[in-house]
């Protein structure tokens, strides 16, 4: 999925050289867009990696309500 970032990060980037005047343009090399293309790259990942994490946490949750429910099944509890 990295290469998917990759190229999300790439359009933006290049959106955003899109909206720069000409002159602002020339003053950014090749060098500068590739770091500013990782940064964003970087900036994509670290929040689907902290959205994943909610996600985690909220399955691990779910499983624990989802044992203790089945465990009071087994204990003839149905009204759970």
């Amino acid at each position: 999925m990295t290469q998917h970032y990759e190229q999300r990060a790439r359009a933006v980037v290049q959106g955003f050289v899109e909206l720069l005047d000409e002159p602002a343009r020339e003053c950014l090399g090749g060098e500068a867009l590739e770091q500013l293309a990782m940064m964003v790259e970087s900036a994509i990942s670290t929040a689907v990696l902290d959205q994943l994490e909610v996600v985690a946490d909220e399955i691990s949750d779910m499983a624990v309500r989802v044992r203790r429910r089945a465990e009071r099944f087994e204990d003839g509890d149905q009204a759970a």
